[in-house]
């Protein structure tokens, strides 16, 4: 998310506006500090212009089979 942010030339500061957020919880998000809930991740997903996809990954490393859940 961090190479995301930058992409976009956003501070944290700015995602924290556009997610309606504080700055410090952007920073704990991107340090991986902070549990994050399947809402804020949607946010997330929505202020940094992007699809926010869940999955499940089944099977071998050499094969894996992807079950993907789109929100």
């Amino acid at each position: 998310m961090i190479r995301r942010r930058a992409e976009l030339t956003l501070t944290q500061q700015q995602l924290a506006e556009r997610m309606g957020t504080s700055h410090s919880a952007i920073s704990r998000i991107e340090s991986g500090q902070h549990r994050t809930s399947v809402a804020t991740l949607e946010r997330l997903a929505q202020a940094v212009e992007v699809r926010f996809v869940m999955g499940f990954e089944t099977g071998s490393r050499e094969a894996p089979v992807r079950e993907l859940v789109s929100l």
